[in-house]
């Protein structure tokens, strides 16, 4: 593993500006009479006391859980805790990467696995037991690679470096899709002209910004274009849709700084929101009057951030229903909807199932029982 990947841009107190260092003390010492509450409790709690716990933010974990009950304003010791670490030394946490530029990154992406190849390998097989029923079925899978934002934007990481161990990870998920005849939408080469002139991906946030999913919606259109497929054409148009709004990332929360100040964190991202609208009639029904939508779109939450969703109608023509998922992990989207009466009773297409790359190499779990689960198995 590389050594330098848990280092941080560490900021010694005589960094801290000073306007910064008398806010906080003034927020440390209203919370004091807090602290005095908890006294009576003191034998009962055990504080980790390591420089690394620290920095890592299982003190903060720690403190979290042992002091859940003693204390009337934990929330607000758990932030300024969180604060101190990201003002004295720069650092985001066990979850949460803390980058130049005020861009943060997902650990998650970073993390080495000796079992990758491994994993990767039975993942592949998998998808492509997949591809092959859906098939039979009449339904064509498409697999959308979302690539990490730490390799898109890996010069803004604390070492300015795309880790080694998992440099040939995309490429080699995009062959293996491919040598076991999975269709796969290479997002990474669609998204790399756009993020040399502008941003793709929020700083805050893991998931790619409204102009990241934009590019990856017209990339998988494309994809689906080389297939020839004939699907009912639904028109759609995006616009603006308000002001300027502020948007704090999941990385923020992550790092348990969502409610502070933004004078005392990394500044959260802002964008103007679009929205996507239908412009054309529906396309007529069947005899019956069942018109099933003709994609369906599964995966996680990049599926349902940066109007993704709205922008792949658009770059398809096409109405497609969203069965991502938040938190949905690399399976739970596309089981529960392929063990959903809908799917059996009126099956797409094509089925897109959004894929973040990080996802194909962790450790594996129940994704042996998955095709079985899934009514997909021989």
């Amino acid at each position: 593993m590389d050594k330098h990947l848990f280092k941080t841009d560490a900021l010694t107190s005589s960094r801290l500006p000073l306007w910064a260092a008398m806010i906080f003390m003034v927020v440390m010492l209203a919370g004091l009479w807090q602290m005095a509450s908890a006294l009576r409790h003191a034998d009962q709690l055990e504080f980790p006391s390591a420089w690394l716990d620290f920095k890592e933010g299982r003190m903060t974990t720690g403190l979290e859980k042992q002091l859940d009950q003693h204390l009337p304003a934990r929330q607000d010791l758990i932030a300024i805790a969180n604060t101190l670490r990201y003002l004295l030394i720069g650092a985001g946490g066990e979850q949460v990467r803390v980058g130049s530029d005020g861009w943060l990154f997902l650990t998650e992406e970073l993390r080495f696995d000796s079992a990758a190849d491994t994993n990767l390998t039975s993942r592949m097989s998998l998808l492509g037991n997949a591809s092959r029923n859906l098939a039979q079925m009449g339904v064509k899978l498409v697999i959308a690679l979302v690539p990490d934002k730490a390799r898109v934007y890996a010069q803004h990481l604390p070492t300015g470096v795309y880790p080694d161990y998992n440099q040939a990870r995309y490429q080699n998920a995009l062959l293996g899709l491919k040598r076991e005849g999975v269709t796969v939408s290479d997002i990474l080469t669609a998204m790399k002209p756009s993020a040399l002139n502008t941003e793709v991906y929020y700083r805050s946030d893991t998931h790619w910004n409204q102009r990241g999913a934009k590019c990856a919606a017209q990339a998988i259109a494309e994809t689906l274009g080389q297939l020839q497929l004939t699907l009912e054409e639904t028109r759609f148009s995006s616009s603006d849709n308000g002001a300027m709004v502020e948007r704090s990332g999941d990385l923020l929360r992550l790092m348990g700084l969502e409610h502070v100040p933004n004078l005392l964190r990394p500044h959260p991202d802002t964008e103007i929101p679009v929205l996507t609208q239908q412009t054309s009639a529906d396309a007529v029904a069947g005899l019956f009057g069942d018109a099933s939508v003709p994609v369906v779109l599964t995966g996680t939450s990049y599926s349902l951030r940066g109007n993704f969703h709205g922008f792949l109608q658009q770059a398809l023509s096409a109405k497609v229903l969203n069965a991502a998922k938040d938190g949905g992990g690399f399976l739970q989207s596309t089981t529960n909807y392929l063990t959903d009466q809908s799917f059996k009773t009126a099956p797409p297409k094509v089925i897109v199932w959004e894929l973040p790359e990080r996802f194909l190499t962790l450790p594996m779990t129940t994704e042996g029982l998955w095709l079985k689960a899934s009514g997909l198995a021989h």
